[in-house]
């Protein structure tokens, strides 16, 4: 089940064709509660904001090269990723009109290994980025949290990002 779930987040990241973007996450909307939660959270400083964006900018590197490497691992296997979203959902669903072949499944599970050795290595690359820019990962996901809730430093990461 849990593999399901997973193999169905990475068809949504390998997006086969169109990139994710990482600034998505920063578009939360403003509330009370929000703006009252936001007073508490610690300042980010000009320097631990450089660092996040440093790593903002190598994580999207990391997700293309994730993107590029499920990809080609799932047509090692002889699938086409059009092909092995509709296997996953023909697994999730426990759908047996599905028309999945014993070899075609045999090879889904082989690309969902694959896949998940991929995620794996991503996440653990991701958390180096984090270390190696001098930022502890507990103290990037609060500034990803101030970042989050207050618009004017959305507006600065995304300039200091280039968007």
């Amino acid at each position: 089940m849990y593999k399901s779930i997973v193999v169905g987040g990475v068809m949504a990241i390998v997006g086969l064709s169109v990139p994710t973007t990482v600034m998505a996450q920063f578009q939360v909307p403003l509330s009370s509660t929000v703006e009252s939660a936001q007073a508490s959270q610690p300042a980010v400083s000009p320097l631990e904001l450089q660092q996040f964006v440093q790593v903002i900018k190598q994580f999207q590197k990391i997700e293309m090269q994730t993107q590029q490497q499920m990809a080609k691992a799932i047509g090692k296997e002889g699938l086409t990723p059009q092909r092995f979203v509709e296997i996953n959902e023909s697994q999730r669903n426990r759908n047996p009109q599905a028309n999945v072949s014993p070899d075609e499944l045999d090879k889904f599970k082989k690309a969902v290994l694959k896949v998940n050795e991929i995620m794996d290595s991503s996440e653990t690359k991701r958390q180096r980025t984090v270390e190696t820019q001098g930022l502890e990962l507990k103290r990037f996901l609060e500034i990803e949290s101030t970042i989050s809730q207050n618009k004017a430093l959305q507006a600065r990461v995304q300039q200091m990002l280039g968007n």
